[in-house]
């Protein structure tokens, strides 16, 4: 339970990873859902003996669609840049998984199906896009560059209550922060708990060690979650509901039910907690829902757009994003929904 033995047990994941990653030229047929660049929506009816029927008037704004078949699920803007596939926060942001029939693909902001849906596609932090076996990687192209199968590649981080220290989960064993300090430039994230010294015999314990096998513990039931740098330290000494990752120098955190962000740096509020959901910043727009629906704020907490999608992704800059109306999920133009006056 050291540094040199989770050092080499990382290497061997990650040569593993590099050796099966080999180029391959495998791709898909590209599928447009939606013209590459309108000013309304695509309104492209399926080929029909019938008579043609009235197409909807357009929404202004529309880049691609409206479309109903498929649901949006996330901008990949919103996951941390793999660490072994070559896939550019420029090409990400393009890009978003979508489902269909229960499955997931990826889509980009033109409307073209980049991996059909039918490959079940997620994301591995490892690796970047892979399908349901992990048997294959996939680039921003929708090529197969080599196999995947690293799972999720996380170590859960413990503040314990009882000693205010910081805690590392190694295979079951409890290990102090300052013995086994992450690699990690950014504040991390940890689970607030209570541990308390036991007995293997206790009926309540579940098989913790607290640095060794000579120390076994029980560890409490979730009590929220800290921010934490580098060194160990508390950044604010707050307790959050929930934490999402940073992005563009901020956390989205989470007290009494309500969503804000806090700056990554310094811990301080940055923008109230005062939104019923909230995504990750992508340079200065954030996708947040409020009572009447969802919208786009600035880093400054200011309202870039109205506030009455019925559903929205992180946007890819600060003008284009995909959002849902009662027509289905489309790209629009964020600058033709504005603020609606108070």
């Amino acid at each position: 339970m050291n540094k040199k033995w989770i050092a080499a047990a990382l290497a061997v994941c990650l040569a593993v990873g590099f050796t099966a990653c080999k180029k391959s030229d495998e791709g898909y047929g590209v599928t447009v859902i939606g013209p590459e660049k309108t000013s309304a929506p695509s309104t492209v009816q399926p080929q029909t003996t019938a008579a043609p029927t009235a197409t909807p008037k357009p929404q202004a704004g529309f880049v691609v669609g409206p479309v109903k078949d498929i649901d949006i699920v996330a901008s990949l803007a919103d996951y941390s840049a793999p660490s072994q596939t070559q896939l550019s926060l420029e090409e990400r942001e393009q890009l978003a998984f979508f489902t269909q029939n229960g499955k997931t693909g990826v889509i980009d902001l033109k409307g073209n199906i980049v991996i059909p849906a039918e490959k079940d596609v997620h994301w591995c932090p490892v690796c970047g896009i892979t399908n349901e076996g992990e048997t294959e990687i996939y680039n921003a192209k929708g090529e197969v560059i080599g196999s995947g199968g690293h799972g999720q590649f996380e170590t859960p981080i413990y503040y314990d209550t009882n000693t205010k220290k910081l805690y590392l989960e190694n295979m079951e064993t409890l290990v102090s922060w300052n013995q086994e300090m992450l690699n990690t430039l950014e504040p991390v994230i940890a689970t607030v708990v209570t541990i308390t010294p036991t007995t293997q015999e206790d009926a309540n314990w579940k098989g913790s060690f607290l640095n060794d096998e000579s120390a076994p513990v029980i560890v409490g039931e979730t009590e929220g979650y800290m921010l934490f740098k580098p060194d160990g330290t508390a950044l604010n000494n707050q307790v959050y509901e929930e934490i999402q990752r940073a992005s563009t120098g901020t956390f989205a955190v989470k007290q009494n039910g309500l969503w804000g962000y806090v700056n990554q740096e310094t811990g301080e509020e940055m923008v109230k907690c005062q939104y019923l959901e909230a995504l990750p910043f992508n340079g200065d727009r954030a996708a947040v829902k409020a009572e009447n629906g969802w919208g786009y704020i600035s880093l400054t907490g200011r309202q870039k757009t109205s506030m009455d999608f019925l559903g929205a992704a992180s946007a890819a800059d600060e003008s284009t994003a995909w959002v849902r109306t009662a027509e289905g999920w489309g790209v629009v133009n964020l600058s033709d929904y504005p603020p609606q006056a108070s």
